[in-house]
C-alpha cells in the first residue's frame, strides 16, 4: 500500500466486493493490472482527489449545525445533501462557474393547493472575451454571471483558471487552458520577443509553476492518460527495438577481432557464422 499526503495509491483491499467508484470515493486506486496500473503517481493522486473532493456548493448553501431544534424543541439531526446538477456536454466547452441543470418539482402558480408540477432550472448563459497574459491570447467563452463573479474574485482570467480545482470548473476547456498555461510557465514559452515581459509574468504566476512531466498529464481523461501512456511506451519499445541484422553483424565483428586476435584462420570463422545463417543447413545435414 502507497500513500501520498493521505491519498492511497494502490492499496490492495480485502473488499472485492467494493466498485472502482467506492474505492476512489475512499482514496484508493482500484486498478493493479493493465496501462492504469501504470500510469504516473502524480496523475493517480490527482484523479484520486477529484472523487474524494468534494465540489463548491453553488445551487444550496450548506448547513453548518450537525443538529437543528424542530418544532417542539428537541434536536435533530440535519440533512445536509448537495442537490443533483447535471452538466450537459456544452458545459465542457464553456465555463460556467459550478453551475448546471437542476430538475425538480414547483408549485403551480406558487399556490400551495396546486399540484406540484416538474420543472428544470438552466443558468443564465452568455458570451465573453478572456484575455489571458500567459498565453497572450483572446477567447471567446460561453460563460454565466457566476463565472464573471469567480473571475473577479481572483483577479484575473489566468488566476480563475489556475486556482480553481478540477472539480469546480467541470469543463474540459478549463483543463486544456490550464495545461497550456503550466506548460507555457514551465518552458517560458510566453513572449519569446520580449524577455522582460517573460519574467515579468513569470514572476506573476511563479506559485503556479509545477514540473514539465506533471503539468503535462494535468486535466486529461482516464481514456487520455493511458493513450498517452500507451504512446509512451511504444516509443520506449520502438527506441530499444534493434533489427536482429544489426546484432548478427556486431557479433560477427566480436568473434571476427577475436579470431583474429588469437591467430586463427579467419576465413573459417566466416564460413562457419554462413552455415548458421543457411537456411538449407538442416537439409545438407
Amino acid at each position: 500500500m502507497t500513500s501520498i499526503k493521505g491519498v492511497q495509491v494502490g492499496a490492495k483491499i480485502s473488499m472485492n466486493f467494493m466498485t472502482n467508484m467506492q474505492k476512489l470515493h475512499r482514496g484508493l486506486w482500484p486498478w493493479d493490472k493493465g496501462l492504469k496500473s501504470r500510469l504516473p503517481l502524480h496523475y493517480k493522486k490527482r484523479y484520486v482527489e477529484t472523487w474524494m473532493k468534494e465540489p463548491a456548493p453553488v445551487h444550496y448553501q450548506p448547513e453548518p449545525r450537525k443538529y437543528v431544534p424542530d418544532r417542539w424543541g428537541m434536536p435533530m439531526r440535519t440533512q445536509d445533501v448537495p442537490i443533483p446538477t447535471i452538466f450537459p456536454k456544452e458545459a465542457d466547452m464553456g465555463l460556467w462557474g459550478g453551475e448546471g441543470f437542476v430538475a425538480g418539482f414547483k408549485k403551480k402558480h406558487d399556490n400551495v393547493m396546486k399540484p406540484r408540477v416538474a420543472k428544470v432550472w438552466k443558468p443564465f448563459l452568455m458570451r465573453r472575451v478572456f484575455y489571458s497574459e500567459i498565453l497572450d491570447q483572446h477567447f471567446d467563452i460561453t460563460v454565466t454571471r457566476r463565472t464573471l463573479d469567480l473571475v473577479d474574485e481572483a483577479f484575473g482570467f489566468d488566476n480563475y483558471i489556475l486556482k480553481t480545482h478540477e472539480v469546480d470548473l467541470k469543463s474540459k476547456l478549463g483543463m486544456t487552458l490550464k495545461r497550456q498555461m503550466l506548460l507555457a510557465l514551465v518552458r517560458k514559452s510566453m513572449y519569446p520577443d520580449d524577455p522582460k515581459k517573460q519574467d515579468e509574468i513569470y514572476a506573476k504566476y511563479e506559485q503556479f509553476v509545477i514540473p514539465e512531466a506533471e503539468a503535462e498529464w494535468v486535466g486529461l481523461s482516464l481514456y487520455e492518460a493511458e493513450r498517452k501512456q500507451n504512446e509512451i511506451e511504444e516509443a520506449e519499445r520502438l527506441k530499444n527495438l534493434r533489427p536482429l541484422k544489426e546484432v548478427y553483424a556486431e557479433e560477427l565483428l566480436a568473434e571476427l577481432k577475436e579470431s583474429e586476435a588469437e591467430g586463427k584462420d579467419v576465413t573459417s570463422s566466416t564460413s562457419s557464422w554462413l552455415k548458421k545463417l543457411s537456411p538449407f543447413q538442416s537439409e545438407q545435414k
